[in-house]
C-alpha cells in the first residue's frame, strides 16, 4: 500500500468511526425524545432529518470507500454501484436544504414577536412535511446521473472524464454532459448555500441585538428561555459555517477539474473527502452544543451516580441515625 492509499484509508476510517456512531446516537436520543414525550420539537425534527440523511451518506460512501482503500474491492455488480452513487448523491444533496430549513426556523424562532417573520413560525412548523417531501424529490430529482453513468468496474480503458471510485465506476459520455451536471448540481447547491449565509447573517443580526437588550438580565425565566434559544441559534451559525467551508473546497476542486483535461486521482480523494466530511462533523457539533441531547447521552452515567449516591446516604444513615 502506498502513502496515498494509506492516507485515504485513515481518513475514511476516520470519518467512519465518528460519524457513524454519533449520527446514530443523536438519532437514537431523538427517538427516545419522541416515545417519552410522544412529540418532538420541530427544529428536533429537522435535526433528525439531517442526522439521518448523514448517517444514510455514510454508509453509502464512507464504508465502500474505506473498503476500496484497503484493497477490498467487494463484489459491486452495476445495480449495486447505481443504488450506492444515487444513494450518496441524493442524501449529500439533501444536507443542504435540510440545514437551510434548520437555520429558516431558528431564525423566525428568535426573531421579536414584533417582526411579520414571527408569524411565519406556525406556518413553518405545519410544512415540515411537504417541504421535506419537496426537497426530496428535488435532490433525488436532480441526481438521476448517477443511474445513467455509473457501472461496475471493468477492464475497459478508463476515459478522462471516468470518476474511479475504486469500487465503482462514473462514467461520463462527453464533456458538455459532464459540465451540464456540474452546473446543474451546483446551481441546485449553491441557491440553497445563499439563503443559508443570509439566514445566518439575520441570526447573527437578531443575537447581536438580543445581547444588546440583555445586558444587566440574568435571572428572568424570559431571559433564560432566550439564552436557550440563542445558543440553538449560535449552533446553527456554526454547522452553516463549516458546511460554507466544506462546500467551497468542494467545489473549487470541481471547478479545477473542469479546466484541465487530465484529473490528477489524488484530487479526486480530495474532493470525496471534503464532500462527506460535513456529515462527520455535523453530530459532533450537535452533540457538544445541545444540552438536551448531550444530556440523554450522559443520562446513564448520571443515574448510576445518583444510584451510588443512594446507597452510600442510605448506608451512612444507618450507622449515623439522626436524633
Amino acid at each position: 500500500m502506498d502513502l496515498r492509499d494509506l492516507l485515504k484509508a485513515i481518513t475514511t476510517l476516520a470519518q467512519n468511526v465518528i460519524g457513524i456512531p454519533a449520527n446514530l446516537a443523536v438519532l437514537l436520543v431523538f427517538v427516545h425524545i419522541a416515545r417519552a414525550e410522544r412529540r418532538l420539537l420541530p427544529a428536533d425534527i429537522i435535526v433528525s432529518q439531517l442526522v439521518f440523511v448523514n448517517l444514510v451518506l455514510i454508509l453509502s460512501r464512507g464504508i465502500p470507500q474505506s473498503l476500496s482503500a484497503l484493497d477490498y474491492r467487494g463484489s459491486y455488480n452495476t445495480a449495486t454501484c447505481k443504488f450506492l452513487m444515487f444513494t450518496y448523491r441524493t442524501t449529500r444533496a439533501m444536507s443542504i436544504p435540510l440545514t437551510f430549513l434548520l437555520s429558516a426556523y431558528q431564525g423566525v424562532t428568535i426573531t421579536p414577536s414584533s417582526s411579520r417573520l414571527y408569524s411565519l413560525k406556525p406556518w413553518l412548523s405545519r410544512c415540515l412535511l411537504p417541504l421535506s417531501l419537496l426537497f426530496w424529490l428535488l435532490d433525488g430529482g436532480t441526481s438521476y446521473s448517477s443511474i445513467l453513468y455509473t457501472s461496475q468496474i471493468h477492464n475497459i480503458t478508463f476515459s478522462a472524464l471516468t470518476l474511479n471510485l475504486g469500487y465503482c465506476l462514473v462514467e461520463f459520455p462527453s464533456e458538455e454532459s459532464y459540465f451540464a451536471i456540474g452546473v446543474m448540481s451546483l446551481t441546485r447547491d449553491t441557491c440553497f448555500i445563499l439563503l443559508m449565509v443570509l439566514s445566518s447573517l439575520y441570526i447573527l443580526l437578531i443575537l447581536y441585538q438580543h445581547c444588546k437588550r440583555a445586558k444587566g438580565i440574568r435571572s428572568s425565566v424570559q431571559s433564560q428561555g432566550s439564552s436557550a434559544e440563542n445558543r440553538a441559534a449560535k449552533t446553527v451559525v456554526t454547522l452553516i459555517t463549516v458546511y460554507v467551508i466544506f462546500f467551497g473546497i468542494d467545489n473549487l476542486i470541481w471547478a479545477y477539474t473542469v479546466t484541465i483535461g487530465k484529473v490528477p486521482v489524488v484530487m479526486n480523494d480530495v474532493r470525496v473527502f471534503f464532500s462527506t466530511l460535513y456529515a462527520t462533523v455535523c453530530p459532533v457539533v450537535v452533540i457538544v452544543s445541545n444540552k438536551r441531547v448531550n444530556r440523554k447521552l450522559r443520562c446513564d452515567k448520571f443515574a448510576q451516580d445518583s444510584q451510588s449516591k443512594e446507597t452510600t446516604i442510605s448506608t451512612v444513615s444507618v450507622k449515623f441515625p439522626t436524633f
